[in-house]
């Protein structure tokens, strides 16, 4: 092998590892952000849906403790209360978090941007799993009275 070659090898080994180390686009990212964004909003229409049925069924107590007599209304008021308010603490975060999330990064290097886009898609992602949590805790609380 000359020593052209090996330097041609050499410089095109580096230039593919440059290449793969790059930080991505942002505005590959910032399309992730907007995809899991996308998803939540679906929970949260579920996750206000829930929120409407336990506001029946706390209505509907006493009803439900002559079909069921051994319920216990006033621990069952405090369960649906507690998951209606950690539902509408979610809603409340997701409005926060949209409020706040800026798509507009005029100003901002590439690796700024990146940078603000990977901090959101966690903040997002964190409120993604908060939902999908909430709604499979409700959606169990829900069956026990037949109501999903």
């Amino acid at each position: 092998m000359t020593n052209k070659t090996g330097l041609f090898l050499i410089s095109s080994f580096a230039t593919i590892i440059f290449a793969c180390k790059q930080e991505p686009d942002y505005k590959t990212v910032r399309d992730e952000v907007v995809s899991i964004h996308d998803s939540v909003m679906v929970n949260t229409e579920k996750a206000y849906l829930n929120k409407r049925r336990l506001d029946t069924l706390v209505n509907q107590l006493d009803s439900l403790r002559e079909t069921l007599p051994s319920l216990d209304t006033v621990v069952e008021k405090q369960n649906m209360n507690k998951l209606r308010t950690q539902l509408e603490d979610a809603d409340s975060r997701m409005s926060d978090w949209m409020h706040k999330f800026n798509a507009d990064v005029t100003g901002k290097s590439n690796d700024e941007a990146v940078s603000y886009f990977n901090l959101e898609k966690t903040k997002i992602r964190s409120l993604d799993s908060l939902y999908v949590n909430l709604l499979k805790e409700s959606n169990q609380y829900l069956l026990r009275f037949n109501r999903k």
